[in-house]
Order: structure tokens, then C-alpha cells, then sequence
């Protein structure tokens, strides 16, 4: 892998990250009932995940060390400026978020990219999600099967939305020949 960072690279997860941005604006206004509503909090969870996809897309498709990171801030940024209702707070998501799935491509030194990996990664984000949310959004007042439920929904969806996803949508663009300037497009179909 090369570690080296590009113009392009850069480009490319922008661009990933103002789509998300968007992506996150209408989520957040269309989720936002579920984290306002008298049932458990921990149904929230199932959603969570979607807030960072652009770490894993931007990550699984370049390849760079600190892209997961820089798509994390940069989609949270876009989704703030296009009038997120959670105001600035979002942006300490995109970097707890991002932050998450970076710490995921270090445990596995940036080497590892298939379904698996991905998966950890999205979890992992789900990690930096439920800090945020137990501190900063006063989760910690919730009984422990609230606490627990939350958590454990937003690894889920994180690996998923996050995880999953990006590694359907990445190898879609593969094959379409989209993404054959960048890592994914380099990657040898089955070698991981």
C-alpha cells in the first residue's frame, strides 16, 4: 500500500464527505424523533452508524492512513453548514466517529481491508459514538440496560452502515472501473 497521500486522495474523500454531509443533514431530521421520543434511547442506536459512513468509504477506497479520520470531520463539518439540528455539537461527532474507525485501521496497521476488517472498523466508530453520547449528551443518567442496549445497537449499526456498507458501495465502484486511480481500484479482486 502506498502511504504517500495525493491530490486526488484528498479530493476524492471530500467529495465522499460533502455527499455524507448532506446524507447526515436529512438523517439527522429524519431520525431525529427517535432520540426525542419517550421510547428508550437505545432505539436510537439502530441508526447511528449512517453518521459515519463516509470514514468508511473514504478509508475502504483509499487507503491512506487518516483518511477515516479527516472524511469523519469533513462529513460532520458539510452536515453542520447545510443546517444539521444538532448544531456544532457535530462536529465533535465527526471526530469522535471518524476517530473511532482510524483507531480500528491502526490496531490493524492499515494492512487489512476485507468485510472483516470493515466491520471492526464500523464498530469501533460505534465506540467513539457511545462515549459522546454517555458524556456529552448525559447517556450515563440512563438505567444500565438503557446504557447497555444503546451501545450495543450503535456497534451493530456501526458495522453495518459504516462497516458494510462502504465495502458493497466500494467494490460496486471497482467494478464499474470508478475507483481504479485510487487503493481499492489497485486491489486484485479476492486478495484482501
Amino acid at each position: 500500500m502506498r502511504r504517500a497521500w495525493k491530490l486526488r486522495d484528498v479530493v476524492l474523500a471530500v467529495m465522499i464527505s460533502v455527499v455524507c454531509g448532506a446524507i447526515y443533514m436529512g438523517w439527522d431530521w429524519l431520525t431525529q424523533p427517535l432520540f426525542g421520543s419517550t421510547v428508550s434511547p437505545a432505539i436510537g442506536g439502530i441508526v447511528n452508524g449512517v453518521w459515519w459512513l463516509a470514514s468508511g468509504l473514504a478509508a475502504y477506497i483509499i487507503r491512506k492512513p487518516g483518511v477515516a479520520l479527516l472524511a469523519g470531520f469533513a462529513s460532520a463539518f458539510f452536515e453542520w453548514v447545510l443546517g444539521s439540528p444538532y448544531g456544532p455539537s457535530v462536529l465533535m461527532s465527526g471526530l469522535v466517529q471518524g476517530g473511532g474507525f482510524e483507531v480500528a485501521l491502526v490496531i490493524l496497521l492499515w494492512r487489512r481491508w476485507g468485510a472483516a476488517a470493515m466491520l471492526f472498523g464500523g464498530a469501533v466508530g460505534g465506540i467513539g459514538n457511545s462515549i459522546q453520547w454517555l458524556t456529552q449528551y448525559q447517556g450515563y443518567t440512563y438505567t444500565f440496560p438503557v446504557i447497555l442496549g444503546y451501545i450495543v445497537l450503535t456497534l451493530l449499526s456501526g458495522a453495518f452502515f459504516a462497516g458494510l456498507l462502504p465495502v458493497w458501495v466500494g467494490n460496486a465502484l471497482r467494478r464499474a472501473g470508478v475507483v481504479r486511480n485510487f487503493e481499492l481500484g489497485r486491489q486484485v479482486p479476492g486478495v484482501r
